[in-house]
């Protein structure tokens, strides 16, 4: 497939799904929402006092779930009001589901407690390497079970796991989606807040962890770390889009888009607002092939390309 076509097939089906979607009110209502977050987080901290506060005083497993749930129907209900889809709003199913994908996510980001364990006979390097790879895990953990009674229960007509589904369309174009965006990724990885975040992990600060090598470490918790983008991806395009379509139909998207725009409230701005047009494109696909696995691929390859940036700045460019 050439570029030309492959950037062609992914134009369409986004293009197609923005020109039924398209309400006048209800996107220029979200662009203001997410403008307005991002101004009070960036000029004044929100995600720093609210969230991060949160982790220090132990109150993170509520406090996340609940912040969450907040931006979540700020943008959703005055989305459904000013399209004037009242059946949704007055939809026990609407409520119940959204919330229950928003507070499993934000439970599984806040649970902390893993952090008091006691790991008898390992060095402090290695203490803090495994709780590192727990924080990358226990999504996974904690998502399993909920996740599969919820599709064997309540969304048997779902094909697949919430977009995790038998014959993806259009995977070669998601691929070259990404080959497009790397010289993009390269430029942004020389910018001062890119090189504050990357690589998330820095192999030089670990030696004789378990006997590995320094690249047996770091590629077992970049698996780990590429783990952690598979569930994003599932809350996001397959939960909040997929598994809402039956309920919200193409509203499912732009909530999801400031909600997703919302959890990298930590990362650089330019990352902050990318994953604006990245949630919208992804969703918009999503919604339209029924699966995940495209936006699951371009998003580890991003993470990725991105950690190994920041390895290249620090071992090549340094000096």
């Amino acid at each position: 497939m050439t570029l030309k076509r492959a950037l062609k097939s992914l134009a369409g089906e986004v293009i197609e799904f923005a020109k039924k979607d398209f309400n006048k009110k209800a996107y220029f209502f979200t662009a203001l929402l997410v403008t307005i977050l991002l101004i009070v987080n960036y000029g004044f901290g929100l995600e720093e006092h609210i969230v991060r506060e949160s982790f220090s005083v132990g109150k993170s497993w509520w406090v996340v779930p609940v912040f969450y749930l907040v931006i979540y129907f700020a943008a959703a209900i005055p989305t459904l009001i000013f399209r004037k889809e009242f059946g949704t709003l007055r939809s026990p199913a609407f409520y119940l589901k959204s919330s229950f994908f928003i507070v499993l996510y934000g439970f599984s980001l806040g649970f902390y407690k893993y952090s008091d364990l006691t790991f008898v006979g390992l060095l402090d390097t290695e203490v803090v390497y495994v709780t590192m790879l727990i924080s990358q895990l226990k999504g996974a953990v904690i998502f399993f079970l909920p996740v599969l009674l919820m599709k064997l229960t309540i969304d048997k007509q779902i094909n697949g796991i919430y977009g995790i589904a038998r014959h993806p369309k259009h995977l070669n174009a998601y691929l070259m989606l990404f080959v497009v965006m790397v010289p993009f990724l390269i430029l942004t990885s020389f910018t001062g807040d890119f090189l504050k975040a990357y690589p998330q992990f820095c192999p030089w600060y670990f030696e004789d962890i378990f006997g590995m090598s320094t690249w047996e470490y770091t590629v077992l918790y970049e698996l780990a770390y590429a783990l952690d983008f598979v569930m994003t991806e599932l809350v996001f395009r397959g939960m909040l889009v997929i598994g809402l379509m039956a309920v919200m139909g193409r509203s499912a998207v732009l909530p999801m888009v400031a909600l997703y725009c919302t959890i990298h409230f930590a990362k650089p701005v330019v990352e902050a607002i990318s994953s604006i047009f990245g949630g919208y494109i992804l969703g918009a696909l999503a919604y339209q092939t029924r699966h995940i696995w495209g936006g699951i691929m371009v998003h580890i390859c991003i993470a990725i390309t991105m950690e190994i940036m920041g390895f290249v700045h620090y071992y090549l460019l340094k000096n």
